[in-house]
């Protein structure tokens, strides 16, 4: 997946951000010639055929609405992913609810983005899915922030709208604070709400669906699984639940590539600091995707979080990294800076 960052700006200041380096730092938006090459970089080679709107708030940047109809008149693209907040949709109507277009509403809760904005949000979901019938194209998310995370408020409407499924997804550590810390201690202390939550999704046939910071499957105790087999006897989630990776032990990520307004690329907001790259100096998206797999993804797996990964077979065999990367970014670039170095020797010692 591809990423344009639209625009800093965003109406909200949510308390966990993942791109809190940038947002609300500057007013800057991208001019349409960098949008242009921006999308000739993801889907020229052809590997790719989607796009994805981010910010931000994307829906704030002031030619949002000429940029997606570019998008969806472009034949190389096939989806566009708009990520909002949901609270500017109906600036947007006859676009947004066009066939080639996805929304993910990152759904917060009123007591962070207040009653005002969550009425709001609440007001473009009615009209979006229930009269504009796009229901299909949109899905809802939350992002687990805190071990008392509030989610109530949309467990109330996933139910209103009969929604089968949610995005949710353990916030990234994205301050300084946070990195090389043992993100199990960290997980644990998010766990038993999220399980909490877990239970009250599937009791009401919503199946939740990771999108980021998976938590990994070695603090899932027996005990836990014991809890949760019980939902095998309700027939839509037996035929569904495979198709979540919460029923799968693999804890891993690809790397997401963020392009920012001036055409620099991240790894992913998570390790936006380290993964800085000019989306110029490669030949198309596979290209830089090849770049962080080979300057980032190739470590991850050879550094661990806690004493618990060492020797753990999962690591070994590259089917659980530990959950997001930067918590142990530190280590990972320490390792390949040393495995460079052996390189450069190597090299040095031929060429004598």
């Amino acid at each position: 997946m591809a990423n344009i960052m639209m625009t800093d700006v965003c109406n909200l200041r949510c308390p966990y951000c993942f791109a809190n380096e940038f947002v609300n730092k500057d007013t800057n938006e991208i001019s349409e010639e960098n949008f242009r090459k921006a999308v000739d970089f993801i889907v020229g080679d052809g590997s790719h055929s989607s796009v994805g709107l981010i910010g931000g708030e994307p829906t704030v940047h002031s030619h949002f609405e000429e940029y997606l109809r570019m998008l969806i008149s472009d034949d190389r693209v096939k989806t566009v992913v708009v990520y909002t907040n949901g609270i500017l949709l109906d600036k947007y109507w006859d676009v947004v609810c066009h066939p080639k277009v996805r929304i993910l509403v990152n759904c917060n809760c009123p007591e962070d983005i207040g009653e005002k904005n969550f009425a709001r949000l609440c007001k473009n979901l009615d009209y979006m899915i229930e009269t504009r019938m796009f229901k299909k194209n949109v899905t809802l998310g939350i992002n687990m922030y805190q071990p008392e995370f509030p989610y109530e408020y949309i467990l109330k409407l996933l139910k209103k709208y009969q929604f089968h499924h949610v995005r949710v997804s353990i916030t990234v550590p994205n301050l300084e604070d946070n990195r090389n810390a043992d993100a199990h201690v960290y997980f644990n202390k998010m766990k038993p709400r999220m399980l909490q939550f877990f239970h009250e999704l599937l009791d009401n046939e919503i199946i939740p669906n990771y999108d980021c910071n998976k938590l990994p499957s070695c603090l899932i105790t027996p005990e836990d699984v014991k809890e949760f087999r019980k939902y095998e006897k309700n027939k839509y989630i037996r035929d569904n639940i495979g198709k979540s990776n919460i029923s799968d032990k693999i804890v891993k990520c690809s790397p997401v590539i963020d392009i920012r307004q001036d055409l620099t690329a991240v790894r992913c907001f998570g390790l936006s600091e380290c993964t800085k790259q000019n989306i110029g100096d490669f030949a198309g998206i596979r290209e830089l995707e090849n770049y962080y797999q080979r300057t980032i993804d190739a470590y991850a797996c050879n550094t661990v979080y806690s004493e618990k990964c060492a020797d753990c077979h999962a690591r070994e065999v590259r089917k659980c990294n530990g959950g997001c990367l930067a918590f142990k970014i530190k280590d990972i670039l320490a390792l390949r800076d040393y495995s460079e170095q052996i390189v450069n020797r190597h090299r040095k010692t031929q060429e004598e």
